[in-house]
């Protein structure tokens, strides 16, 4: 008898651990400034973790219209101004970041850990 109790015991315990919240639901928004030159690209913070979501920043401190990629989402940024994009990283790695104008492109890397 005590050994049944024991081992519904276990059961019950098994059943309970796994109803917790998932780990890649966004749990913190992390707010990066990106700048864009027609020769760099310039990030605030390198870096966040797995499951937060990034909002970007992007200013364009040129005279020309630029576009602004990262994990598949592309935004425009008219000259001097400044948009916003949010990408939820549900996975670790690099991503790469490219941003494009009239006569060139400028490349990056925002890390996930």
């Amino acid at each position: 008898m005590l050994a049944r109790l024991i081992v519904l015991a276990a059961v019950v315990a098994l059943a309970g651990a796994g109803s917790g919240a998932a780990t890649t639901l966004p749990s913190v928004t992390v707010h990066v400034k990106v700048t864009l030159t027609g020769r760099t690209l310039t990030l605030s913070r390198p870096s966040a973790a797995r499951g937060y979501t990034v909002e970007f920043a992007v200013r364009n401190g040129t005279t020309q219209r630029r576009t602004f990629s990262v994990a598949g989402k592309t935004i425009a940024v008219p000259a001097r101004k400044t948009r916003l994009t949010a990408v939820q990283f549900q996975a670790r790695g690099r991503y790469t970041m490219v941003s494009r104008g009239r006569t060139s492109v400028v490349r990056g890397t925002f890390r996930v850990s």
